[in-house]
């Protein structure tokens, strides 16, 4: 029988401090592995900027730092962010600088989920995917790269996915942005290594979140027959959490991994060994 996780646990106990003092801006940070990531960040020392279009979901995110740990109170901000807007943009990263005067780690992770088959999407909808999912990650390194260039050092990691690599049926709009993640990634990272800027993206396979349980409802199946369906495709016959991801994603982040850019990182469960 396959393995469902849990929903991500909360980082506790004695963990190392990977990204001490690190000023680390999280995109989509309201949502599942956003908010892992964000947690997982603030567990590891960073001072976290949580944003998110859903100014609530954020705040949710906060929330549970500070409930997890007091004392990092002052150590994490939430803030309502658009990132298909430049002036929202500009305005959050404007606030960050005045508080903390840099950034040291854009996580570019917001995404929305349109699929579909080609003749049933609509033109709005291809509109709205592309401006998140591309254009809203352009956006989001052209206001932090020039502060990252002034310290000649930084990362920007790209929330990518095992879409960006296979077909998957009627699923031409995500993974048609999900494969532009990965050419952004590398140009990205061609560009920035001269500054000593790294740029990587990191791919999940089959996550638990709460867009499980929408793709399970588009294919009229339930959330157990996706989970069955899909672990028979990997070597590991589970699920990830949404703490897996994030835990690699700090390390993708941190100077365990200084040596690392413009590449994708399978966190897949070996799906696409297979």
């Amino acid at each position: 029988m396959s393995e469902v996780p849990e929903q991500a646990t909360k980082p506790s106990g004695n963990w190392s401090q990977l990204l001490l003092n690190k000023v680390v801006f999280v995109t989509g940070a309201g949502g599942a592995i956003g908010s892992s990531i964000a947690q997982t960040c603030a567990a590891h020392g960073a001072r976290v900027i949580i944003a998110d279009v859903n100014k609530n979901a954020a705040d949710q995110t906060l929330t549970k730092i500070i409930t997890e740990d007091p004392n990092k109170k002052d150590n994490v901000i939430s803030i309502e962010l658009d990132v298909t807007n430049e002036d929202s943009i500009q305005q959050a990263v404007n606030h960050v600088v005045d508080k903390w005067n840099t950034i040291d780690i854009l996580i570019n992770n917001a995404a929305i989920f349109t699929f579909g088959a080609v003749e049933d999407v609509t033109a709005d909808a291809w509109t709205r995917v592309l401006d998140v999912n591309v254009r809203g990650y352009a956006l989001m390194a052209k206001a932090v790269v020039p502060l990252l260039k002034k310290q000649r050092s930084g990362s920007i990691i790209q929330m990518a996915s095992i879409s960006s690599w296979i077909g998957q049926a009627e699923f031409v709009p995500y993974n048609t942005t999900k494969g532009a993640v990965l050419q952004m990634t590398r140009n990205l990272a061609l560009d920035l290594g001269p500054f000593n800027i790294r740029c990587n993206a990191v791919c999940p396979g089959a996550t638990l979140t709460p867009a499980s349980s929408n793709h399970a409802a588009h294919l009229n199946i339930t959330l157990d027959q996706l989970v069955e369906e899909q672990v028979q495709k990997q070597c590991l016959k589970k699920w990830a959490s949404t703490q897996e991801i994030a835990n690699f994603t700090v390390f993708l982040a941190s100077d365990l991994c200084h040596f690392a850019t413009g590449a994708s990182f399978l966190v897949d469960g070996g799906y696409t060994t297979i």
